[in-house]
């Protein structure tokens, strides 16, 4: 498994921006009036702002890379654990599943597709 992505929910992008980018020196991959990347590798720090978020996407998100999100779900499932989004191919190239942490961040999971 490999960490790909975080996704902070900010309330104020300026102030996000000016910390994130200014302060700690961050280099911008991407910039809309919504959302930003930062190019970390082998990372992405993402900024959204979280007016631009429903209840289901606050908090914290992260972007797993799996082998097979399929097998992972299935196993998942055999624990006992309910995706709040199924099994789904998006089109930004990947496989994903998402499900719920015990304090309510988002975790995505997701293999590219062939």
């Amino acid at each position: 498994m490999q960490f790909a992505v975080c996704v902070l929910h900010v309330p104020d992008m300026g102030k996000a921006l000016a910390f994130y980018r200014d302060v700690l020196g961050l280099p911008v991959r991407y910039t809309s009036e919504a959302y930003v990347e930062f190019a970390l590798s082998p990372a992405t720090l993402a900024l959204h702002q979280a007016e631009h978020a429903d209840a289901s996407t606050r908090g914290v998100g992260m972007f797993f890379v799996v082998d097979d999100v399929d097998a992972l779900a299935a196993r998942l499932h055999a624990q006992g654990l309910t995706p709040t989004q199924p099994l789904t191919d998006q089109d930004f190239g990947y496989r994903t599943v998402m499900y719920m942490d015990p304090f309510g961040n988002r975790v995505e999971l997701a293999t590219p597709l062939p």
